[in-house]
């Protein structure tokens, strides 16, 4: 019989590819490889600013539509400042975000220009 305390070559690489730092236990079955400690965990990298990308994608393509959208590109204005203030944000992803999202109220301002012209030549008639 083979000695249940050596380490194969396979258990080698597996271990040595392994995120976690692995012993050899032996036991009734043979070698056991069993985690000697827990993995810290990555911190995220936030996707606040992943998500002021995507509002602010949304409220553009809805601007082109109408003023509505207004409310729709301030969120993403707001979640863009924010996600640009943690550190752990993407901030090339934040700064997309704010200038389609300040793109956006420009697009609805001038729906809401247009809006109150329109308003106005009905009044004087």
């Amino acid at each position: 019989m083979t000695d249940p305390t050596a380490v194969h070559p396979v258990e080698e690489r597996a271990s040595a590819n392994s995120v976690r730092p692995a012993r050899v236990v032996a036991g009734d079955s043979g070698g056991v490889s069993v985690p000697t400690q827990a993995v810290p965990r990555r911190r995220s990298r936030g996707r606040l600013a992943t998500w002021a990308l995507g509002v602010a994608m949304i409220a553009l393509s809805l601007s082109w539509f109408g003023a509505w959208a207004l409310p729709v590109a301030i969120l993403a204005i707001l979640l863009a400042v924010i996600a640009l203030l943690a550190r752990r944000a993407q901030p090339e992803l934040a700064w997309w975000g704010l200038g389609l999202g300040i793109g956006a109220v420009a697009c609805c301002l001038c729906w809401i220009a247009w809006g109150m012209q329109a308003a106005a030549e009905l009044a004087v008639r």
